[in-house]
């Protein structure tokens, strides 16, 4: 450390001196952190330009492709009395209810009069247990999956049980009142498979102190669907409210019930005739089911309640499989040799064990081992693992062995092991390099086998190729696993099929009770009413009104992004340092940052050509519309502003864009919306082929693509907020800034201690002298 002597004896002002000396030192340095700086800045403004383009891209997927008002509908009821509707973006066509039978109702359980109290403790009860569980409907109309479980205590009341009931989701409304229990389904409808609509699973005790005899748990099975004739076909629905393409329609009353009412009995009847006979008979579905069944597993039988009844046998198609798997790939190491080689951390060396080095192994010491080059890439723990197991050695080898393999035959396709001329073209390539398999590949005819080749990896051809033998196992393995497979999915669909004409027989069983209810207890009179008609139009004002806030947000953004680029730079005003903003005011900082800040981005290409772009968008058609005169934005009356001074805004004609909306609202949304992909057809014009390129995205989607393709060109300079400096160009610049700081924060250091040590040196010379001269006085 150099020891600071100041103008003592020369009475200078040394710290003035090397302060200004040093300021003159310091302009690489205030040049490079104002460079620094400049990039910090020019990263941010990037980021800020992304950061638009994030939230035009949010605004165009909620908006303009996720429907919003592009594709919002009004709908009207001929009689709202009798069906009140609203519309979905999805409504289309014409619906009409011709009749309602039946209203939708919720089951209720209602147990007998008791002598308890809703203050009366459970105990009094003297149960047995202390919790209950409930299944109930569902909105889809049948039992919830699983049966929710209601704990309780003994110094609970009868209250507190039913404000736990109703609190734990059950699907029920219990209620306790004038010594009596009721459960109301919260779900309304007649469960589909007539298992009643709520069961208590578990606790049947406590509701039959509380009034109820069950002994089954059904409870409540009297829930009532809405019954009614849609379009002219009998259907029924668990609620009264429901959705018919696109339309939310609540029915109010029954109408024309009588007609209705026999209608459905009817189709209910026929119904349920067309389930049976799909099931009965011998090219029923039980009879394939029984066939399926007997084939792959085996048997004989001959009835469907033989196959409920039986423990089925595995089946013989499992088993060969099984059997050629497990003998090329089961392990044959006994439990101590297993749990040795699980601990072995590269498996891989060895299985490259030669016979050769497993006797060096077992034929020297640990430490002689340790000094030959064949085992110098083993770890130490590897090493003393082998010496210690040398024995097992060869098993071990044998296993990493067989553990490859079986990774090999894994990621194989097991069509390409099981065809001839695939394993024949294996065969041949034994012992070439993977450049020459590949050219062999190419070389084929085209076809299904190239096609099979080109599309597995070659290394993993070339290691097959390496043993006919091992080839030949695993053919014949991957055929009893297609043979396998191909059974079990043939089994697997028929026994889907069988199981679903099951629950459709007990489901029209169901219905046709219903309907047949209905029937016998509806009066041929009753409320007579016109069918109901149900028509949705689309809400243009909504719609335009979308469109403007598109043409809006879209000028907006183009606006700022013009502005950055026709901004003025201020070569003058370079980024202050901490010691220029000392003699600055707050304000005055503030107006010199506005212009240093200004022109990071003037005439930048990328968003320059990314505006560009996204302009190009707006000029094709869009493929795939109905009606080729209003498939461009153009053609609605949106187009770009022909003003200069605009550069590429946006400008509504109103009129067009009106008529557009009232000729086919539907494709105006479609036009923005409409998924699709960029094709290139050949196509022959005047005699001769030329290629067409069609683009069937909306206009959404083709500005959505090209932002993407802008944010990920100035990711590539200024990175994504939290990202690290080195992947990213402005980031590694301002990593070499930091870099170039140090040093020259380095450098200063030494050069403020060389001034020092000089002016050190002067003042203890002159000190000297001054000594000196005072002997002569």
């Amino acid at each position: 450390m150099v020891t600071r002597i100041g103008g003592l004896a020369s009475g200078m002002d040394i710290d003035s001196l090397v302060e200004k000396l040093m300021k003159a030192e310091r302009m690489p340095l205030n040049k490079t952190f104002q460079q620094k700086q400049s990039l910090e800045w020019k990263r941010d403004a990037y980021r800020n330009v992304n950061a638009k383009l994030k939230t035009f891209d949010n605004f165009l997927l909620d908006k303009m492709i996720l429907s919003g008002k592009m594709n919002q509908k009004t709908a009207t009821s001929s009689n709202e009395n009798l069906v009140s509707v609203k519309a979905t973006s999805g409504a289309t066509g014409n619906i009409t209810i011709g009749g309602v039978s039946q209203l939708a109702s919720a089951a209720q359980a209602v147990g007998n009069q008791t002598e308890y109290t809703g203050d009366s403790k459970l105990s009094e009860l003297n149960l047995s247990v202390n919790s209950i569980s409930i299944q109930s409907i569902g909105k889809d109309g049948r039992l919830t999956t699983e049966a929710t479980k209601v704990n309780f205590t003994n110094d609970m009341t009868i209250n507190d049980l039913v404000k736990t009931i109703n609190g734990t989701g059950a699907g029920v409304t219990a209620l306790f009142e004038g010594g009596k229990l009721s459960l109301t389904a919260k779900n309304t409808g007649s469960e589909k498979g007539g298992q009643g609509e709520i069961i208590v699973t578990g606790g049947l005790e406590v509701f039959n102190k509380l009034g109820f005899a069950s002994t089954d748990g059904k409870l409540a099975s009297n829930g009532k669907n809405a019954m009614f004739e849609v379009n002219g076909i009998q259907t029924e629905r668990s609620s009264n409210t429901f959705t018919i393409s696109g339309y939310e329609m609540t029915l109010k009353q029954t109408f024309n019930a009588g007609d209705v009412a026999l209608k459905q009995y009817e189709a209910a009847e026929l119904e349920l005739k067309n389930a049976q006979d799909a099931m009965a008979g011998p090219n029923g579905l039980t009879q394939k089911y029984i066939d399926a069944a007997n084939r792959y597993f085996g048997t004989s039988f001959s009835t469907i309640d033989e196959i409920k009844n039986a423990t089925l046998p595995p089946s013989a198609f499992k088993t060969d499989f099984d059997t050629a798997y497990n003998g090329k790939f089961a392990s044959t190491l006994t439990e101590q040799e297993q749990s040795v080689y699980k601990d072995f951390a590269d498996k891989n060396r060895i299985a490259k064990l030669s016979d050769d080095d497993i006797d060096t192994i077992k034929n020297n010491d640990i430490d002689t081992l340790r000094t030959m080059s064949q085992f110098s890439a083993y770890s130490d723990a590897d090493l003393n693992r082998m010496k210690d197991n040398a024995d097992s050695l060869e098993k071990f080898r044998n296993q990493a062995n067989k553990e490859a393999d079986e990774r090999l035959y894994q990621a194989t396709n097991k069509n390409l092991l099981t065809n001839d001329d695939a394993i024949t073209f294996l065969n041949s390539m034994n012992g070439k390099s993977t450049e020459e398999i590949t050219t062999a590949i190419n070389d084929l005819a085209d076809g299904s086998l190239k096609t099979m080749l080109k599309g597995t990896n070659v290394e993993q051809l070339q290691f097959l190729a390496q043993d006919s033998t091992r080839l030949t196992e695993f053919k014949d393995i991957a055929a009893k696993q297609v043979t396998y497979e191909k059974e079990k999915a043939s089994y697997d669909s028929v026994k889907s099929n069988y199981e679903a004409g099951l629950q459709r027989e007990k489901d029209a069983e169901q219905a046709y009770a219903n309907a047949e209810e209905v029937k016998n207890s509806t009066p041929t009179g009753g409320t007579t009413a016109a069918p109901v008609t149900m028509q949705a139009t689309s809400d243009t004002k909504a719609a335009k009104e979308q469109i403007t806030e598109f043409v809006e947000k879209y000028n907006e953004m183009i606006d700022e992004f013009n502005k950055q680029l026709k901004e003025s730079k201020y070569r003058d005003y370079a980024p202050l340092t901490a010691e220029q903003r000392k003699d600055m005011s707050e304000n005055e900082q503030k107006l010199w940052d506005e212009k240093a800040k200004s022109g990071l981005l003037r005439s930048d290409s990328i968003i320059r050509d990314g505006m560009a772009k996204m302009r190009d968008t707006f000029m094709g058609s869009v493929a795939g519309l109905g009606d080729k005169f209003m498939d461009s934005l153009a053609e609605i009356g949106i187009t770009t502003s022909k003003d200069m001074k605009n550069s590429g805004k946006l400008v509504i004609n109103e009129g067009k864009l009106d008529a557009a909306l009232e000729k086919d609202p539907d494709q105006v949304f479609k036009m923005f919306s409409q998924t699709g992909d960029v094709t290139v057809k050949e196509q022959i014009v005047n005699g001769k082929t030329v290629k067409v390129t069609e683009d069937s995205r909306g206009i959404a989607w083709r500005l959505r693509d090209e932002m993407k393709k802008m944010t990920t060109q100035i990711e590539k300079q200024a990175g994504r907020d939290g990202a690290v400096n080195n992947t990213f160009s402005l980031g590694r610049a301002i990593n070499e800034s930091d870099t170039r700081m140090t040093k020259l924060q380095a450098k200063l250091r030494d050069v403020e201690a060389r001034y020092w040590k000089q002016f050190t040196a002067m003042e203890q010379a002159i000190n000297k002298a001054n000594k000196q001269s005072s002997l002569f006085s």
